[in-house]
């Protein structure tokens, strides 16, 4: 495997090809740019990159026993029986398992190309089943899965605390508790880098509600104690933790405590929401204030999120997948420093670990949001994003835009880091940008909470030196001492903080073992013929069997015979989890064969009373997807067509996709003398056609409005 020491000659020489040939552009709108008090890191021997560096060198000697990746993916019902299959791996080899839902198994198995699938047999439960029989369970697996092959009841180590005798295992610790939702994907982090599994309860608060969850803000009071109470936690049970190169560099938190505080100022940095994530693993002084003096780190932490089925998914992408490919899209125009931020010198480096075809960087006229959408309709799609913008929750900056959550598209598992303000404020809606990346398959997501300050980022150039040389994602994207946000901020690191690159290449990183023998109850899938009788049940599981076990050497063929028998299935007379499949096999066949346009036909078919907000996703990706198709093609009367009938048809009350939709139309024609008519006709005609029917009094105020903007931008 490659090392750093023989990474860094060809980092730096790359570095300096790339410099030379950076140009300059006009300034635009970019995110608020404060002065840093230090001049930023440029490169790995930077002195202060020392201590990370150092650390990082023992990071890559403490990766625990060398498994065998079998060549397999199991299939839990539900997460009983996932610790079920999780307690089959152990200490020489392991296997992918997802807990069985579609919209994750779908492009993890696509990604992940298994020999076969296997369905787990159910656990039964009992009624007195509960979160405290979950943990126990949890724990039990994890302890196994750190075994021998052949082992008794009596050599499985505990699962709370650091294995011994497996060699250098990974510094980190997983932390839960029974009720959290994401239980299952923290005991799948514990098995899988040989992390002690550990408890701590939720958050208490003084006053109501007793505790605090994930979207309630914190004081920061409360921070500090729960940060203090983690790090108590650890000392009992990894002693050696109060340094960086230590036994304990990374905490994962996969719980529902509070994710932002609010610090109320008098430090340098000001007041204003913060990411607790970015408290939690440093040392805190005492003092008025101690929270922005808390400049040294003792662990780098990250957040796991999800329910059992998501959290399991971002857990096993984290372990058995690596990004093949990387798109890099620069927004900023200007001199410093958004130059600094030029993506040109770190795809160059990127390029180093993985095919030159496969890093993109794109920048200036070439990235504005027509090529965006050309660009992403891509079979493939891309696999590491590393995205600089600004905007807000639900926004981000883009020539032709600007962007929506609707914009970000489908695709394969992803590690995303998005350069902008505000993405992260709340990464559970998928309403937001964060949240919907996630919800559309990235696995690890960098982001802000609140407005971060453009150098709170580390440069793309950095990062993509740090990714190269092996340094964990969750430490790779944190500044540190010395630099000008090394302290606690604004950032958030959704996923696994031990995450790594792999720079081998992919031949040696795909060598997989024999297959295990499978307990009694489970079973391989196998192909079989498509139903020629039976009801919606049977011809729904047919199509996800076969599109579970398609191995084709074209993608997507058998999709059409896929797509053919789902056209036959009443999905009104689906129950709502095969409801979820159905909408999920759509989207994935669709997406598949980019039929772009027949899934938006399938989507709008379906009643809107009933449609899932997955569903209502797709719709707005398909049909900005298709406007930008019509428009690139000149085709502008034919993206009014399709406007005009989501327009005046079903869509969700709060939604505001049907408002940008209608703007940004409105930007493109008030821009062309030759479209103005036409969008002023089609404004009114939708407009009158609500006022006829007496509904949708506030789409036929967002109308109205369009109409005024119009002729404000007609005024001499």
């Amino acid at each position: 495997m490659l090392r750093s020491s023989r990474l860094l000659p060809p980092i730096l020489a790359a570095w300096a090809l790339a410099s030379a040939g950076c140009g300059r552009s006009s300034p635009s709108p970019n995110p608020i740019v404060v002065a840093a008090s230090t001049a930023p890191v440029e490169a790995l021997d930077d002195p202060r990159l020392s201590a990370l560096m150092e650390a990082a060198e023992r990071w890559r000697r403490m990766r625990g026993p060398s498994r065998s990746v079998v060549d397999q993916v199991i299939l839990a019902a539900d997460a009983p029986s996932f610790y079920d299959a999780l307690a089959t791996w152990d200490q020489g080899a392991y296997f992918p398992i997802l807990i069985d839902d579609p919209r994750w198994t779908l492009p993890f198995i696509r990604a992940f190309k298994p020999a076969r699938v296997v369905r787990w047999p159910r656990r039964p439960r009992s009624r007195e089943d509960g979160p405290l029989e979950d943990w126990i369970a949890a724990e039990a697996a994890v302890g196994r899965s750190w075994a021998a092959e052949e082992r008794s009841s009596t050599e499985v180590p505990p699962s709370g605390a650091r294995p011994v005798g497996l060699g250098p295992t990974p510094p980190g610790a997983v932390l839960s508790h029974p009720s959290s939702r994401s239980l299952a994907g923290a005991a799948a982090l514990a098995a899988g880098r040989f992390q002690p599994l550990v408890r701590v309860e939720p958050a208490e608060a003084r006053e109501k509600p007793a505790r605090l969850g994930f979207r309630d803000v914190a004081t920061e009071e409360q921070a500090v104690a729960l940060a203090r109470r983690i790090e108590a936690r650890i000392a009992a049970v990894v002693p050696a933790y109060a340094g960086l190169g230590d036994d304990l560099d990374f905490l994962t938190l996969a719980c529902d405590w509070p994710y932002r505080y609010e610090s109320p100022g008098g430090g340098p940095a000001g007041g204003g929401l913060r990411a607790i994530d970015d408290l939690i693993g440093r040392t805190i002084g005492e003092g008025t204030e101690r929270v922005d003096a808390a400049l040294a780190r003792w662990a780098y932490c990250g957040r796991l999120l999800g329910d059992p089925a998501a959290s399991v998914y971002r857990a096993m992408a984290s372990l058995f997948l690596q990004p093949e490919s990387a798109l890099l899209w620069n927004t900023y125009r200007g001199g410093p420093p958004w130059a600094d931020y030029d993506v040109t010198g770190a795809a160059t480096i990127l390029q180093l670990i993985r095919s030159p075809d496969g890093v993109e960087a794109r920048a200036g006229d070439r990235a504005d949001l027509n090529a965006w959408h050309e660009r992403l309709a891509d079979p493939g799609g891309r696999d590491l994003w590393l995205i600089n913008t600004s905007g807000s929750p639900h926004r981000f900056t883009i020539a032709g835009g600007p962007g929506v959550t609707g914009d970000v598209p489908f695709g394969p598992p992803s590690v995303v880091s998005m350069i902008h303000s505000f993405s992260a404020a709340d990464p559970s809606d998928p309403a937001t940008l964060a949240g919907r990346f996630l919800d559309r398959g990235a696995f690890v997501y960098f982001g802000s909470v609140y407005e971060p300050y453009l150098s709170a980022f580390r440069t793309p150039y950095l990062l993509s030196q740090l990714l190269v040389a092996e340094v964990p994602l969750g430490a790779a994207w944190r500044q540190g001492p010395g630099e000008a946000f090394g302290r606690p901020w604004r950032l958030a690191y959704l996923g696994d903080p031990l995450y790594t690159l792999d720079p081998r290449p992919v031949a040696e990183r795909s060598e997989r073992s024999r297959r295990k023998a499978l307990p009694p109850g489970a079973w391989a899938l196998a192909p079989r013929a498509r139903p020629s009788v039976g009801g919606p049940t049977e011809t729904l599981d047919w199509c996800y069997e076969t599109t579970l076990l398609d191995r084709s050497s074209a993608p997507g063929a058998k999709s059409p015979e896929i797509l053919s028998a789902l056209s036959q299935v009443d999905r009104e007379r689906l129950d709502v989890n095969r409801r979820r499949t159905f909408d999920a096999l759509l989207i994935h066949q669709g997406m598949l064969i980019l039929d772009i346009d027949g899934l938006l036909e399938r989507l709008l078919k379906i009643p809107g009373r009933s449609r899932s907000e997955e569903v209502w996703g797709a719709i707005e990706t398909a049909a900005l997807d298709r406007v930008a198709a019509r428009l690139r093609d000149g085709r502008f009367r034919e993206a009014l067509e399709l406007w005009h009938r989501l327009v005046v048809g079903p869509w969700p009350p709060r939604s505001g996709f049907l408002a940008d939709l209608t703007r940004r139309l409105g930007d493109i024609a008030a821009n062309d003398p030759a479209r103005v008519d036409e969008w002023r006709r089609r404004l009114s005609d939708a407009r009158d056609q609500l006022t006829r029917v007496s509904i949708l009094p506030e789409r036929r105020d967002m109308l109205e409005g369009a109409l005024k903007r119009l002729v404000r931008s007609e005024a001499p």
